[in-house]
Formats: C-alpha cells, structure tokens, sequence
C-alpha cells in the first residue's frame, strides 16, 4: 500500500492528547529505568554498609530498610511493565521509602557526609512527576529528615552517630554552613526537576503546533494544485460557447468537472442569468437512466429550503443535449475559501453543518442520497448563505455500474467506506461526507490522502483518520463526534444529520452527553485514531508527501 500523505502511522492506543500525556508515558518507562539501577544501587549500598565501620544496629536497620524498599520496587516495576501511566500513590509510596533510606544512610554515615548526595539525586527523579503535591511531599521528607537529625546532632541532643562524624573542633557556624550546602542541594534538585519537566511540557506543546501548521499546509498546497489544474480549464470560451439550449445562451465556462462542463447563460427573453450544466453524452446513452436523472433533480430542487440551488429548467429525455438551468450564485465554494484560510473558525463550522444537515434531513425524508458531497459541491453566497451543489447528479451511479462503467462515483476523501466499495448506499453515506467536511474545516486537511485514488479508496475501507486534535488544538469530545460521523459501518455513525450537527455544537463547547462519549469511546478503543508520525530530529513531517487526488 502506498503510504498516505503527512506520514502517519497507526497506534495500539487512542493515542495522546496533550503534551502531558507524552510525559506521562515518558514518566513510565523512565521510572522503570531508574528502579533497575536502583537495584545495583542497593546492592552497592549494602555492601559498603557491611564494609564500613559504622554502628551496627544502625548498620542492620539501613539494611533491612533498603532489602524492604528494592523488594517492594520489584513488585512495582512488574505493575508499571503493564500499565500505560504511573500510579501517583505507588509512587509516593516507593519515594518515601527511598526518602526513609537516605535518612537512615544520612544517620549512619554522618549527616555532613556524602549520602545527601544520592538522596539529591532521587528529589530529581521523583519531583519530575506530573503530581505537584507529591513532588513537594518528596522534597519536604526528605529535606525535613535531613534538617531534622542535623538539628539534633549541632544542639547535642543526641551525638553523631556516623561513622564519620565532624570531629569537636568545627565549630556551629561551620557545621550550618554545611548542612545549609545540603539543604540548597536539595532546594536545587527540586527546582531542576519542576522547570525541566515545564519545559519539556512547553517544547512539546510547541512541536504539536508545528505539526499541526505543517499539516494544513499540506493540506492548502495540494488544494491550490487541483484548483490550478481547474483554473486552466474554465474562465473562456467553451466548445459551446453561444449555443442555445433550451431557453439559455452558453457563454463563458465557470467549471469543468467529470459529469460535464458549466456555462454561465442567458435567458434569451427577459435576459436573467443562470449556470448551465451540460452533461457528458456518455452519460445519458440509457434512456431509462436519464429519465430517473432527470426525476430526481427535479425531486431535488423541489426541496423547500434555502441551501439546495434553485433549478430554472431541465432537459427532456428526447433532447439531443442534456441540460440543467440552475440560479447563477455570487460567492465562493467551501473549497475555495479552505483553500484561502486552511479552517473555518468554530462557529462557522456549526452554521455550516447545521445549515447542511437540514438539507440533508429533508433528502433523507425523501428518500434522497447525494453521494458526492464536498467542499467543491458547497457553496457559500454573498449573504453567507451556504447551498448544496449538485443534488441529483451523483445518482447516475446505480448498483449495475452501467453508467460508470463500474466505477465509483464519489470523490475520494469524502466518500463512505460502503460508497468506496461499490456497495449500496443511503443517507448514512452522505452522513459520513458531512462528518468528512467537519474534520476538513476543523483540522485544515482531508481524513485520508495518497498518491492516486486505489490507495486513498483502500484507506478509507480498512484504516483510521488521524487523530483531530493531533491537527488542530480542538476538545476531545470533537475526536469522539467525528469518530462517530466517520464509523466504517454505517450502523455505528448518526442516524439523521441533525444529530451530527447537535452533536459537533455541543462537542465544541465540552459539552458532550455522557451516553455519545461512552459509544464514542468503544469505537475508538476498537478503530483507534491514528497519530501524526515526525522526525524527532527536525521536527518536521517526513519528505515525499503524497497528493489527494479529488480534494
């Protein structure tokens, strides 16, 4: 299979959401690490304990206590072995433990000997936990049992019981010198771990944005490549260019697309303006077809709403040229303008999906399937009204193929995985279209991409979009909607269109029912969004990425 555009590869997991989550994974595999050391560390530990000549009841606590603590992280490294974050109470636990550890090493070698050092060096480690509170706790213990036995050694309450012990001649203001060098050790280790963990927090925050802006880029490039290959091929005259068909004189060509050439015309009596859609010939050999062609535009332009493109008139079966008049809009595609900002702001994606879905209802009670819905196909007017292009065409596609020859009509990207295998369809595959639209206008790209369509169709059969918010900074909720809108059965997606829309608004507010989360949830868990894959190196996407055909 060719590898999709933007370089994405798929994960065992629902994947991160947050740079925190990125340290949160980080933070177990790196507390597996440190535990295995810990486990030379302790047998090093209890030899020199054995070696030196320290006290020996001393000597036996500080040995059980660090047999007691290595045992325990054994039970804790196999728990971490299989869990996918760190238990904030297992791991104050097994800090404490190491805390107690370094205060007995602290008693036994003296508390202006070198075991401050190692307890220095477990504040780092366990203070770059995602758990503020703990990470303070660890730094109070430990510093605390320091401060605590040097408190009671310098006012003599109990003598020094290491077995190095300062000799009588340092005086006091020595000895808190000293002991204040260890406190600022710790004060240092605690600092160090908290602003080294922001900004690993910050660098990763900035490299998803990165990826994010490089995506859409992407996206808007590949974009720009199809509408030139358009502008190449419409804005002059055309092969029809002042023939009269029907009640229309053909001028200039607005577009060209795979069902034919679009004129911009004039009714030859009272001069009013149209766009004139001719239809290939191939198209309309069957009889039969053209005239449940023609049925269902007319079905389609009697919709009452104001998004569906008023049709003037429609050819006759019996004519030699087919035809359709439509009304002559003034503004801009969604593609268009997508291809200008890269997204649409939140609230023109719910005014655009709630202004299609009603469409969408009122076809679905009609028993209508668009079946190529898309940017290109929506279109918004001068007074930001948005209308659906197109409703009828795409039913030329029937189950025999007999007008396509087989293929698939639909463009690639948008189509339902039903849709792209040439099965039958119903409302569900314009459903998914509409959900397709929604995470083009949110995240700045198209949910599937490759280098020719047998790749990008084999995409949308068997894997995964990636993941919305790994695009754009949107709410989880957003990734469980659109997981629902774009469900390879189409059991599992929205019944009805204003279902979608209810749900994309309250999504974007985080304020999703409790009962779609959860349904979301086991879609995801089993068809898990895939994640965006980057060099670690230089932050940016891999070379090579491949073109959407049909965007």
């Amino acid at each position: 299979m060719t590898r999709a555009r933007s370089g994405v590869v798929a994960t065992p997991t629902a994947g991160l959401t947050t740079a925190a989550d990125a340290l949160r994974d980080e933070e177990v595999e790196r507390t597996r690490r440190f535990i295995r050391i810990g486990w030379l560390v302790a047998a090093f530990a209890i030899a020199a304990v054995i070696l030196m000549p320290g006290d020996p009841d001393l000597a036996r606590l500080l040995i059980g206590a660090i047999g007691v603590t290595a045992a325990a992280s054994v039970g804790v490294e196999r728990i971490l072995a299989r869990a996918t974050s760190v238990k904030g109470a297992l791991m104050t636990g097994l800090a404490l433990c190491c805390v107690a550890c370094g205060a007995l090493a602290i008693l036994y070698s003296g508390y202006c000997a070198g075991a401050p050092l190692m307890v220095v060096l477990g504040i780092y480690f366990f203070c770059r936990t995602e758990r503020r509170s703990a990470a303070i706790l660890v730094y109070v213990v430990a510093a605390g049992a320091h401060a605590v036995v040097a408190a009671l050694v310098m006012t003599g309450t109990i003598d020094d019981p290491g077995f190095a012990p300062l000799k009588p001649t340092v005086t006091l203001q020595a000895q808190l010198a000293g002991h204040l060098c260890a406190q600022f050790g710790y004060a240092m280790a605690y600092w160090l771990a908290r602003s080294t963990r922001a900004a690993s927090l910050q660098s990763l925050e900035e490299l998803q944005r990165a990826t994010r802006l490089a995506a859409a880029r992407a996206a808007q490039l590949d974009e720009l490549r199809d509408d030139l290959d358009r502008a190449l091929k419409v804005g002059g005259r055309g092969r029809f260019t002042g023939t009269v068909v029907g009640s229309w004189e053909l001028g200039i060509v607005l577009g060209r697309g795979g069902m034919g050439e679009v004129y911009e015309a004039t009714h030859v009596d009272d001069q009013r303006l149209a766009a004139v859609k001719l239809l290939r010939r191939e198209l309309m050999l069957d009889r039969a077809h053209v005239e449940r062609f023609l049925r269902e535009v007319r079905a389609a332009s009697a919709l009452d709403s104001p998004h569906v493109v008023q049709v003037y008139e429609a050819s006759d079966p019996e004519d030699l040229v087919s035809f359709l008049a439509m009304e002559r809009l003034r503004g801009e595609t969604l593609g268009a303008i997508l291809r200008g900002g890269g997204t649409l702001d939140r609230i023109g994606v719910v005014e655009l999906i709630d202004q299609l879905a009603g469409v969408l209802e009122l076809a679905r009670l009609a028993g209508m399937v668009h079946r190529d819905l898309k940017p290109h196909n929506v279109f918004r007017t001068e007074d930001r009204t948005w209308k659906l292009l197109d409703f009828g065409v795409a039913v030329l596609a029937d189950s025999s193929g007999t007008l396509t020859q087989g293929g698939v009509i639909g463009t690639p990207g948008y189509m339902a995985p039903e849709q792209a295998k040439g099965e039958a369809v119903d409302h569900r595959a314009d459903l998914y279209a509409l959900g397709a639209i929604a995470y083009r206008c949110l995240t700045g790209r198209v949910p599937f991409a490759g280098n020719d369509m047998a790749s990008v169709l084999y995409a949308m059969v068997h894997d995964a979009p990636v993941r919305p918010s790994a695009l754009a900074a949107l709410p989880q909720d957003v990734d469980r909607v659109l997981a629902i809108a774009l469900a390879k059965r189409k059991g599992d997606r929205f019944g009805r269109a204003a279902e979608l829309a209810d749900a994309l608004r309250q999504a974007l507010a985080n304020r999703l029912s409790p009962s779609l989360r959860a349904a979301a949830d086991a879609l995801i868990r089993h068809h898990p969004w895939r994640e965006l894959e980057v060099d670690p190196q230089t932050r940016e996407l891999p070379a090579g990425a491949a073109r959407i055909p049909g965007t």
